[in-house]
């Protein structure tokens, strides 16, 4: 008998590795091929859910300054260097924007009444009191509505005028010049909701946000069209506290596994996410543990693109620690991570 000399050994050793090395090759490939990237419609919910008792919400302006305090008002603006009527062209914005950014959605509706205007007998930017339930639960008869959201401050502050005029007063005195230039101003504001359902302030929040006009000279106030702008922002960004936010985002979704995985797969493609949803939650229960990893995986996505981010989570939690899938444990991490929009 002849014994295989060392080269054949080396040789059939190689080729074992060859095979050993295509084969992890074509296991990932096909591994990755059940698996595809695409994007999908994300509906994320609302920071804050208002009660379902309102379906109708008024809105109002408190920030404006009783008319006995107008010299003091007056006073202000020359001092903090504001346009005298920005602040209140500014409070009207925000309720503007913040009624046509809630009305953007089918729910709660937001209207401004003819009469809006509650006058307030401080000009410091702090939020005055609430208002008083009896007054509240008038106004509410009045305009036929179930709550109001009320515009409690809005001011706005620039060093402009003092600021320069200090710095600023040696070159005046001796003829020199002061050029335009980039003026920094805040505005700060409050708003309240007021339930008369439940008869309580049922959120309240407020910032200050800091703004950068350019070009102006030393006597000029803060141009009204800045205000105006700031306070279109302000509206817009605080009916969205309100509202679901629509994301576009990039997912990975199992496509295949079994004949039923790919008609779920087929329906998400089509957006009838409901009835992949169907198939997936089936295919959990499967005694195949590689199947029922990739359904819970899916159900993560579907509960994500239809609002249900807690309930995403558990689908993803699920995969990973019930049935090893990987991906699972990466997409957990994505949710838990998920941007305030």
């Amino acid at each position: 008998m002849i014994k295989p000399g060392k080269n054949f050994l080396r040789i059939n050793s190689f080729n074992m590795k060859k095979k050993l090395l295509l084969l992890s090759i074509a296991i990932l490939f096909f591994a990755s091929c059940a698996t595809t990237t695409m994007s999908v419609k994300v509906t994320y919910p609302p920071q804050v859910n208002l009660p379902q008792n309102i379906k109708s919400l008024a809105l109002m302006n408190r920030s404006r300054v009783d008319s006995s305090r107008k010299s003091d008002n007056a006073l202000e603006s020359i001092l903090t260097g504001e346009a005298i009527a920005g602040d209140l062209l500014g409070g009207e914005e925000a309720l503007n924007s913040f009624t046509q950014e809630m009305n953007r959605w089918d729910g709660t509706h937001a209207f401004i009444p003819i009469h809006h205007v509650l006058s307030r007998s401080t000009i410091n930017i702090k939020s005055p009191n609430p208002l008083s339930w009896e007054t509240v639960k008038q106004m509410c008869r009045e305009n036929k509505c179930d709550a109001l959201m009320v515009l409690e401050t809005f001011d706005t502050n620039s060093d402009n005028i003092v600021g320069t005029v200090v710095s600023g007063i040696t070159m005046v005195k001796s003829g020199g010049y002061i050029p335009p230039k980039d003026i920094h101003y805040s505005v700060t504001y409050s708003w309240r909701l007021y339930d008369t359902l439940t008869m309580s302030v049922f959120d309240q929040f407020g910032d200050q946000l800091q703004q950068t006009v350019g070009g102006l000279l030393p006597t000029s106030p803060i141009p009204t069209s800045a205000i105006t702008n700031t306070g279109n922002y302000i509206g817009d960004i605080s009916a969205r506290r309100y509202l679901p936010e629509v994301v576009w985002q990039s997912r990975d979704i199992y496509k295949r596994g079994n004949d039923a995985m790919k008609v779920g797969w087929r329906r998400a493609v089509s957006n009838d996410w409901n009835g992949a949803m169907e198939k997936w939650n089936a295919l959990s229960q499967s005694k195949d543990s590689k199947i029922a990893g990739r359904a819970c995986f899916n159900m993560a996505l579907g509960c994500e693109v239809t609002g249900k981010i807690d309930l995403a989570k558990s689908w993803a939690k699920k995969a990973f620690s019930d049935y090893g899938n990987r991906k699972a444990r990466k997409y957990l991490y994505v949710l838990n991570n998920l941007p305030m929009y």
